[in-house]
């Protein structure tokens, strides 16, 4: 692919010293050999940066595509779920783009290259530093409910209400994707919609290899592919799931691409298009009308603040809860002796599934919409609530319940998303999460269109009572966290990650690897990852990977944990990508996760 690296690791001797840290279980003899190593390479790379202090020598990536491994630039770098996806932002930087304009071009590529979890039948939220102003911002192009929606109406549906939460018409809500994306560019941007999208169409019309992610999440999610998008869609191959290697192409959204690109997104939410999205909810037992397309807006906002061993930290505030979720559990860390006890030990697995059990019934409890509810935000973020928390924990045994916090009088989905994040030459970030909800989502997809709709509404809670009810243009809560975080007033990190309800368990753990533990970027998203997580105030099950050691798992169980042991590199806990961006020389390292098909590029 022209123009694009698979990886180039700074390998300056502050970079070595940066990269010597160790995954959790490394054994003592193979750190000391480790350091001895690496004490030589900081002796020689000293003397041969001293000499040529412009020169970055590159390493070869290792064969193991899960090692930690650190992609690097000088000047500009995109991360993205998808090699091609990650191109296409590079390509836009490259040609003088903008990190707004890179991120749009790479989020309309992953419809192309990376369709089963996010795209212009969907929403997400984008976080802008703009370096000029020294000012951060916050896109939310979040789906809407369409105005028939009511508090009830899934809970009326009885033992059928996860079908129509799912697979039918129901679970579709106004998508936003394109209002959000020609709201960053008309505001931030510095190219058009139609030259941001061009290699999206390319991508489309002339297909590309399937991976065996893609190849994996088809099959399991096959029967509603069939069931909604019928044997002759692109989505499967002769009416079957692709193999790895054979080639997707989606020429109808290449079409569709282009026509917006043409003529703009009216055409999407008052043309040619609108009467097709209609017509395929419906079909599907839905009820949206032409009006609620016409009616969407994206908007923008004031993002949500909070702090961290000398960092500020920026993200998206609800409907999107994740980012949320991860400023309450890094005030609750800070009042535990973490670097004590280290990293995935018994004792930090246990306090942090009991902190999340404590937080997801506050979540239950207050989190909605904020054009509808009063969310008591200042409390939540307080470091006294942290401090109640963290006293809630009883340090030899989990809770008997968890109840919601007494500040004044959601749902637990299995969304899978996305995430990207984008540097330029200029200094400015945007890191950007967007979905579609499941993987393929409802795999309705309105004729000709080649896109598939959302099942956000799925998002909403089943109860009428709940915060999260569904209701007349309500944007159901959301999972994703895009963070921004800021050391001494510039960028230090940009971070996201898919994975539903493990987003912000995700999100904390990598930036608690990477501040408290020392690891370098990589490591910190691919060290092994757990979760847990409480209903209606009952404990759910510890998720780990496998790679977490035995005696952990049964140190938890003997304090009286129930272990869910998954995967060894499990797409259930998300796949974070984040840069980080390193002064004196400028450096830019990217971490991609490999728990999905994340890859970095930069120039």
């Amino acid at each position: 692919m022209n123009g694009f690296k698979r990886a180039k690791p700074d390998m300056s001797a502050r970079a070595v010293l940066l990269f010597s840290r160790f995954e959790p279980g490394e054994k003592g003899g193979g750190r000391k050999k480790h350091f001895a190593i690496l004490n030589g390479l900081c002796v020689i790379l000293a003397f041969v940066v001293s000499c040529r202090k412009a020169e970055v020598m590159v390493a070869e990536p290792p064969a193991d595509r899960h090692a930690p491994y650190n992609y690097v630039a000088a000047k500009g770098m995109v991360v993205a779920a998808h090699p091609l996806a990650a191109e296409a932002g590079l390509d836009m930087l490259r040609r003088g783009g903008n990190a707004v304009d890179a991120a749009v071009a790479a989020a309309v590529a992953l419809n192309a290259a990376e369709p089963f979890a996010s795209g212009i039948g969907g929403g997400g939220f984008m976080v802008v530093y703009l370096a000029r102003e020294k000012r951060i911002t916050v896109i939310n192009y979040r789906e809407k409910a369409p105005a028939s929606a009511r508090p009830s109406m899934f809970a009326e549906k009885g033992e059928a209400a996860e079908e129509w939460r799912l697979e039918k018409g129901t679970a579709v809500g106004v998508p936003g994707a394109l209002a959000g994306w020609d709201l960053a560019l008309r505001k931030y941007g510095t190219r058009s919609l139609a030259e941001c999208a061009a290699r999206a169409v390319e991508i489309a019309e002339s297909g590309f290899p399937v991976s065996e992610t893609f190849s994996t999440i088809s099959k399991d999610e096959y029967e509603r592919i069939l069931k909604n998008a019928g044997e002759e869609t692109c989505y499967l191959n002769g009416g079957v799931p692709f193999e790895p290697g054979e080639i997707f192409r989606n020429p109808d959204l290449a079409r569709t691409l282009r026509t917006v690109g043409e003529k703009g997104i009216r055409e999407f939410y008052t043309g040619s298009i609108a009467p097709k999205i209609v017509e395929a909810v419906r079909a599907h037992g839905g009820e949206m009308t032409l009006e609620d397309l016409a009616a969407y807006e994206a908007k923008e906002t004031d993002p949500l603040r909070g702090t961290h061993r000398e960092c500020d930290v920026f993200t998206a505030p609800p409907p999107a809860s994740g980012g949320l979720h991860v400023l309450q559990l890094l005030n609750i860390v800070e009042t535990w002796p973490v670097e004590t006890w280290g990293p995935n030990s018994p004792a930090y697995i246990h306090h942090f599934s009991e902190a999340l059990r404590f937080l997801f019934a506050d979540h239950e409890r207050y989190i909605g919409d904020p054009d509808f509810v009063r969310i008591p935000m200042d409390e939540l973020l307080s470091k006294d609530y942290a401090r109640a928390v963290a006293g809630k924990i009883d340090p030899n045994r989990p809770a008997a319940a968890y109840p919601a916090s007494g500040i004044i009088p959601g749902e637990s989905g299995a969304g899978n998303t996305t995430h990207l994040g984008v540097v330029d030459r200029a200094g400015n970030a945007v890191a950007l999460t967007q979905s579609i909800n499941d993987f393929f989502a409802t795999a309705i997809i309105p004729k000709g269109t080649g896109f598939l709709l959302n099942n956000h509404l799925r998002d909403f809670d089943i109860d009428p009572r709940s915060p999260n009810a569904p209701g007349p243009g309500k944007r159901p809560v959301s999972n994703m966290g895009p963070m921004i975080w800021l050391k001494d007033g510039a960028p230090l990190l940009v971070l996201g990650s898919p994975g539903g309800t493990r987003i912000f368990s995700a999100l904390t753990q990598i930036a608690v690897n990477i501040l408290v533990f020392g690891m370098d970027l990589d490591a910190a998203i691919e060290t092994p990852r757990f979760f847990s997580h409480s209903r209606g105030g009952k404990p759910h099950p510890i998720d780990v990977e496998s790679r977490i050691p035995s005696d952990v798992l049964k140190a938890l169980e003997a304090l009286g944990h129930e272990i869910d042991v998954r995967g060894d590199y499990d797409k259930h806990f998300g796949g974070a990508q984040g840069l980080m961006i390193l002064s004196s020389p400028r450096r830019i390292l990217g971490g991609a996760d490999s728990r999905r098909d994340g890859v970095g590029a930069g120039y």
